[in-house]
């Protein structure tokens, strides 16, 4: 079981933990129990997302939060990083650039990014695999490619365009994309 903790990077959305602590002491304590910590590359992050160590938990904004949980989560050659909503509470720019860590995290094939998301535009950036879960039931599980190709039937007659996963999903749900326009 310990070595699962040391291979496997968290990073739960909407974490308010310690909210009077500095970062400095909650990164004191969330090191020990990572045999494989990575002190200069958790400074490498905090330089990256401009994050001040000495301030408190409670004063950042909610993006800042996020940038700083996922300082902890990639601070340890974790394997697999599992995410719930990593984006959630970015800017365009802010998200941009975690996009591009995922991205550049697993090129060497040895880790892997597994994410929660509402942002459809996350997974057309950077996902391989796509699996669509609808109430608690997997709907379609799939590289993308196949993924995109088996909702064509959703296309409405005459448009030969291949749908985006954000129309995949407004259509499954049942909403008509004209409406949501207004």
């Amino acid at each position: 079981m310990s070595s699962c903790k040391q291979n496997i990077g968290v990073v739960f959305g909407g974490i308010d933990f310690y909210p009077l602590k500095t970062l400095s002491a909650i990164t004191a304590v969330t090191r020990r129990f990572y045999k494989n910590w990575d002190q200069k590359r958790y400074e490498d992050y905090l330089r990256q997302f401009s994050l001040d160590e000495s301030k408190q938990f409670r004063s950042l904004s909610n993006g800042m939060k996020v940038k700083y949980l996922l300082a902890l989560a990639l601070s340890h050659h974790a394997a697999l990083y599992l995410l719930d909503e990593p984006t959630s509470g970015l800017d365009p720019v802010s998200r941009n650039e975690i996009l591009h860590i995922f991205t550049r995290i697993v090129k060497d094939g040895k880790r892997s990014v597994l994410f929660s998301t509402h942002i459809t535009s996350d997974l057309d950036r950077c996902a391989d695999d796509i699996t669509y879960i609808q109430n608690g039931t997997v709907l379609k599980s799939a590289d993308k490619k196949t993924f995109l190709h088996s909702f064509e039937h959703l296309r409405t007659a005459g448009d030969s365009s291949p749908l985006s996963l954000e129309e995949i999903m407004l259509r499954t749900e049942g909403s008509d994309p004209d409406e949501t326009a207004l």
